[in-house]
């Protein structure tokens, strides 16, 4: 059999390497295109953007990308829409299929539909929550919190908790849903749960959550559990707990999200076997964060002022997720390289010279998989104020060491007698 000519082989190698490199190149010329449109505070061209990596292996993290977007645009309906829509792909994706999981093996991560990592999940729910808050369904937000507590009791049976305390700021979450549905036991124990997540991750425990656990340890008559948390938190007083509905005072809970998470990037090594002379790769994820760019917020109404503190990190969970995963990549991408190896020494016994086509056909597919939910926030900070009831204008300010880099104001907030309600901006750029 003749040997293919140096022409055909590189004219074959250049349509290979178009037609493998094209997949990731749209992908992350589509990601860039949102990032500028969210810079430019238009939630509309980051949505077009978005639009073309709708389907595939990608659709559950298409849907959760629409969602947050629909959440910028202040149209919680089509946020619910899309969040539910994920719901389903991601149970179903718990259990990788048999199919996928081969094909990922030998080619690529890339093979694989997207699953979501812990926190990712948890955050689903809370930011599903918050859209049902937001319009109005406080019996849909208990709904979505009691959620998260069957996902993590079906995922850590006998905990109930997320490794680390990964799952502390969801726990503070669901303890606001169910104090504001006027479920105190229930509030408590959340309110229990994200204190201890807290501790366990080796984070400062909120402000706000300190002063829960004491108003509620009181109003239970836990009082040995109260007198361990007044000494911990250095915490005297609290807004009184009075029957549901009928509390002279009701609570401004502001939620910001700063900034965009962390993106993935692909590091390449390239390595060329000195025996056959064939091109492997090592194709591992990495993180790429840009700093928070304010240190806090104040939030200023009726009277009244508040500093927002950090309830969780989102580029922290993204790089703890990510130093777990690493060992099982390293080990998968290994694996892929021997298997290529063994193809292509068999490719050269048939015709020599294909070898060489067929390792860098899959080395250059075998990209590392940098999908991520992309339109989460750094980090999220809350700030929560106690204000008699009636209507109010909120002004939020954005500091940076002492200075305002950036304000936004909320007209004609409602505050009900002994109800939460629930204020929300994420703050992508200033």
């Amino acid at each position: 059999m003749d040997r293919p000519s140096r022409g055909a082989v590189r004219a074959a190698l250049a349509l290979c390497l178009a037609m493998a490199l094209s997949g990731c190149a749209s992908y992350v010329a589509n990601l860039r295109q949102m990032d500028r449109a969210l810079a430019a505070h238009d939630p509309d061209a980051a949505l077009a953007a978005l639009a073309p990596l709708k389907g595939g292996h990608s659709e559950a993290l298409y849907l959760l990308d629409k969602a947050m977007l629909l959440r910028m645009q202040g149209d919680y309906a089509g946020s619910i829409k899309a969040f539910e829509g994920a719901k389903p792909l991601l149970r179903y994706l718990e259990a990788t299929s048999v199919s996928e999981t081969a094909a990922a093996l030998m080619l690529s991560e890339n093979l694989r539909s997207y699953t979501p990592p812990l926190y990712e999940r948890l955050l689903l729910h809370v930011y599903q929550g918050l859209n049902y808050l937001q319009s109005g369904d406080a019996e849909a937000a208990r709904v979505e919190v009691e959620q998260i507590d069957v996902l993590l009791k079906r995922l850590y049976p006998g905990t109930d908790a997320a490794p680390h305390g990964g799952d502390a700021f969801a726990r503070y979450f669901a303890g606001l849903v169910y104090e504001d549905a006027g479920d105190w036991s229930d509030a408590m124990i959340a309110y229990r749960k994200a204190y201890q997540a807290y501790r366990a991750a080796g984070l400062p425990v909120p402000p706000g959550l300190q002063a829960s656990l004491c108003r509620f340890a009181d109003y239970l008559g836990l009082d040995k559990e109260l007198k361990a948390y007044k000494q911990q938190f250095d915490v005297d007083h609290w807004l009184p707990v009075a029957p549901h509905g009928q509390a002279a005072d009701g609570q401004l809970v502001f939620i910001l999200g700063d900034g965009l998470a962390p993106r993935k990037v692909a590091v390449t090594q390239w390595v060329q076997s000195p025996k056959s002379g064939h091109l492997f790769s090592i194709s591992l994820p990495a993180l790429r964060a840009d700093p928070p760019r304010i240190s806090g917020a104040t939030i200023s109404v009726g009277g009244e002022t508040a500093t927002t503190a950090r309830v969780e990190s989102v580029a922290q969970n993204a790089d703890k997720a990510l130093a777990t995963q690493l060992p099982q990549l390293t080990a998968d991408e290994i694996a892929r390289n021997v298997t290529r190896a063994v193809v292509a020494n068999k490719a050269d016994d048939k015709r020599q010279g294909l070898g060489a086509l067929v390792s860098l056909i899959g080395t250059v597919v075998d990209r590392a998989d940098t999908r991520i939910w992309n339109t989460l926030p750094d980090n999220i900070q809350m700030a929560r104020v106690a204000l008699a009831p009636g209507t109010y204008h909120v002004t939020v300010a954005l500091t940076d060491g002492g200075a305002v880099v950036g304000t936004k104001t909320f007209d004609n907030v409602l505050i009900k007698p002994g109800r939460i309600t629930f204020a929300t901006w994420h703050a992508i750029s200033y």
